[in-house]
């Protein structure tokens, strides 16, 4: 292969890596508030609410945090910076999702604490993996909330809710607040 060409083919896969980074950037800082405040809200509630009326409570945060995102996402799209990944990472995302509830099912994984916590570990490995493409302030992010939610349920267990409202759901506000000023 030719250096010339070795070069070009570099270029090429800067220049996509960087486009995809401003257009999660972008969308993605409040998106990350967005879910931070869910986060705050339904961990919350599950700390303090009964357990019964519970799963209602995430299921409408989790459909409001679906469509808020989903409206996000679109608001930001065509505004100067697009990415052809967008159909990957959507799919990325989903695939995660649906091997949880694979392992759900497999593992009969049923209790509320121990279903909880490999959901955040999913998504903790989400955002590793999706900072490795975008922004290392996003594995960051993924590291401290593994570790936030296997400290949580190691040394307090009794408020990991609250904890992980609290904790987890302020570092995923403060970080996309931090990602839309590097934005402005």
């Amino acid at each position: 292969m030719e250096e010339n060409h070795v070069e070009d083919d570099l270029r090429a896969i800067r220049q996509i890596m960087e486009r995809t980074r401003k257009t999660a950037g972008r969308g993605g800082g409040w998106i990350m508030v967005l879910w931070g405040g869910i986060w705050f809200v339904g961990f919350l509630c599950s700390q303090f609410v009964q357990s019964n009326a519970i799963a209602w409570v995430w299921a409408v945060l989790n459909s409001l945090g679906m469509g808020g995102t989903i409206w996000l996402a679109l608001r930001t799209r065509g505004k100067g910076v697009s990415t052809p990944f967008w159909r990957p990472i959507v799919f990325w995302w989903v695939s995660l999702i649906a091997f949880d509830f694979l392992l759900v099912w497999l593992l009969r994984v049923g209790t509320g604490g121990d279903l909880l916590l490999l959901i955040l570990l999913t998504l903790a490995l989400g955002y590793v993996q999706f900072g490795l493409f975008t922004h290392w302030m996003i594995s960051a992010i993924g590291v401290v909330l593994a570790a936030l939610a296997v400290g949580a349920t190691l040394l307090i267990p009794g408020y990991f809710y609250l904890a992980m409202g609290v904790l987890g759901g302020g570092v995923l506000a403060g970080t996309g607040l931090w990602f839309v000023r590097q934005e402005s």
